[in-house]
C-alpha cells in the first residue's frame, strides 16, 4: 500500500508559510516539525515517510519543502526534481545525514536552495527554513567546502568554456562570488555598496541569464561554467 502522507487540517492564518517535511525516521521528523510548529508564520500542511508520501504533498503547493535524501523508496532528489516541476515557487531545504561530494552537488543541481545536516539543532533548524523562506540558501559548512573544492581544483578561465555560455557583467560575477562565500544578499549589498533594491534586479538578471531557479543553482552553474572565481579561499 502506498503511503500518500499526513495533510493537516488545523490551519494558521492564510499568510503563513506552508511547509511539508519528508522524512522517514519518525524521530527526527518529529523533532523537524517540533522546531517549527511554534512559528507563528509557518504552518506545516503535511508531512511523509516515503518519497511516494511526499509526492503525493506536492500538489498542496507549499511554499517549503523540508526533506531527507535517503528515503525507503527512492531518492528525495527525485522528489526535489518533481516539485520544480509542479511547484516551481517552492523553496526546498535539504535535512540530510548524507554529506558526501556527490550528494551535496547533485542535490544543489537537481535545484535544492539549502542543504544542512541533521545534527542542527531544532532552533537552528527553525533559523534555516527562515532564512529559505527570505531567499537565502542555508549550506553546512561540510556542504559549502565541496564547493570551494570544486573550484580549486578547476583551473578558472577568464571567460566562460563554451562560446555560447551566458555573459554575466562583471558587478553580476562580484554578486555571485560573494553569495557563494555564504553572505546573505544583505551582506553582499553592504559590501558592494548597493541597495538591497538592486542586488534582487542583478539576482533576477542572473537567473534570467543562467537559466535557473534558485542562488544555489546560480552558484553552482556559475562553478561549473567557470564564470566565477573564489580565489584567495
Amino acid at each position: 500500500m502506498i503511503e500518500q502522507g499526513n495533510q493537516r487540517e488545523d490551519r494558521p492564518p492564510a499568510a503563513s508559510a506552508r511547509i511539508i517535511v519528508v522524512e522517514d525516521d519518525e524521530r527526527l521528523r518529529s523533532h523537524a516539525i517540533a522546531a517549527l510548529s511554534p512559528a507563528a508564520e509557518i504552518e506545516i500542511v503535511g508531512d511523509a515517510a516515503t518519497l511516494a508520501g511526499g509526492l503525493a504533498l506536492v500538489d498542496l503547493q507549499p511554499d517549503l519543502a523540508l526533506l531527507d535524501l535517503g528515503l525507503p523508496d527512492g531518492s528525495g532528489i527525485s522528489l526535489i526534481e518533481a516539485i520544480r516541476a509542479k511547484a516551481a515557487h517552492c523553496r526546498i531545504l535539504v535535512f540530510t545525514v548524507f554529506e558526501d561530494k556527490a550528494s551535496v552537488l547533485n542535490t544543489l543541481k537537481a535545484g535544492a536552495d539549502g542543504y544542512i545536516l541533521k545534527d542542527t539543532t531544532a532552533e537552528m533548524v527553525l533559523a534555516h527554513v527562515r532564512a529559505t523562506l527570505a531567499g537565502e540558501t542555508p549550506i553546512s559548512a561540510r556542504a559549502a567546502s565541496h564547493l570551494l573544492s570544486l573550484v580549486r581544483n578547476e583551473p578558472v578561465a577568464e571567460e566562460p568554456v563554451a562560446p555560447d555560455a551566458p555573459h554575466l557583467s562583471p558587478r553580476e560575477r562580484e554578486l555571485l562570488e560573494y553569495l557563494a562565500r555564504g553572505l546573505s544578499r544583505k551582506e553582499a549589498a553592504r559590501v558592494m555598496e548597493l541597495s538591497p533594491y538592486t542586488v534582487a534586479e542583478y539576482m533576477q538578471s542572473i537567473y534570467r541569464k543562467l537559466q535557473v531557479r534558485s542562488r544555489a543553482e546560480a552558484v553552482f552553474e556559475a562553478i561549473q561554467t567557470r564564470l566565477i572565481r573564489l580565489d584567495g579561499e
